[in-house]
């Protein structure tokens, strides 16, 4: 017979994900950013600035923020060599969900209406 075990769960809908994102940029950057959630065929989901556009060094003020590893940089940054970024990529958002709600989880779950938090647990202060 196969273990069942509980897990403890936050459903965060898009437009509360958006919020929060932009809540952090405030904090980290003292800048006002009004931010869309955008989901993709439910496994993929970023964040796009709306009427803005942050320089590099604002990006990585928050990459230094959220403590991201050399990989979640290697995310972060535009292939490019471009100046600036219209939005961020998962992993840097997750990071900031993370800061703000001061929780990690192991596994996300997205949905059409809502990103879903499994495996949740509180950060020892």
């Amino acid at each position: 017979m196969r273990d069942i075990s509980a897990k403890r769960a936050v459903e965060l809908r898009w437009p509360e994900v958006s919020g929060i994102v932009a809540k952090e940029i405030k904090e980290v950057l003292g800048l006002q950013v009004q931010c869309r959630a955008n989901v993709v065929d439910g496994s993929f989901w970023d964040v796009t600035f709306i009427n803005c556009r942050l320089p590099l060094p604002k990006l990585c003020q928050l990459l230094q923020a959220t403590q991201a590893a050399p990989e979640d940089w290697e995310d972060a940054l535009p292939d490019e060599g471009g100046t600036d970024v219209g939005g961020i990529g998962i992993v840097l958002a997750e990071k900031l969900i993370a800061r703000h709600l001061h929780l990690t989880w192991e596994h996300h779950l997205i949905t059409a209406d809502s990103l879903w938090l499994v495996g949740v647990a509180d950060i020892p202060c």
